[in-house]
């Protein structure tokens, strides 16, 4: 396992960028909803005596400071996300372009930094990968015991599209 950190808060901006707008919307509604009813419920229960508008315009003021005190988190709350999705996002990337370096036919070992979630992932991987380098290895030596060329298996990521039906 790799003891290198991250470098970059993304590691796939898709995906990343999907977690946090979701992770906006909730705790934007979440602040609405438990904001108004808190305001709400504050101004309808308080003191009979004054006005309700002066009541609601109290309960707005009162309620200000935990919104600016929420609001100035925020950011360290979505950074963290950011930071803890690295665990996980990251070492799905790092598999995926294994994967595509494995369809060409390269064997190299994966690995996942020690915090990542689903190292087990890179050790799967890794004997497949062995796995496969041995059959490569067994192809060969085949061919070259019967005297016939070793014929190039094509790239997986480009096979497809070049097939024809007639």
């Amino acid at each position: 396992m790799s003891k290198h950190k991250r470098k970059k808060n993304f590691v796939d901006n898709k995906v990343q960028g999907a977690l946090l707008r979701r992770i906006f919307s909730h705790w934007l509604l979440f602040f609405c909803v438990a904001g108004g009813s808190v305001i709400l419920l504050q101004t309808l229960l308080g003191d009979s005596n004054i006005p309700v508008m002066d009541r609601l315009k109290q309960q707005v003021g009162d309620f200000s400071l935990f919104a600016i005190v929420m609001a100035a988190l925020f950011p360290g709350f979505m950074l963290d996300t950011i930071r803890f999705s690295n665990r996980f996002v990251g070492p799905v990337g790092r598999l995926r372009r294994h994967l595509q370096q494995l369809s060409r036919g390269d064997t190299s070992k994966c690995s996942f930094r020690g915090d990542d979630f689903w190292a087990e992932a890179a050790e799967e991987f890794n004997a497949v990968a062995k796995l496969v380098k041995s059959q490569q290895e067994e192809i060969e030596r085949l061919h070259a015991a019967n005297g016939t060329p070793v014929v190039s298996i094509p790239d997986a990521t480009t096979s497809s599209a070049s097939v024809t039906t007639s």
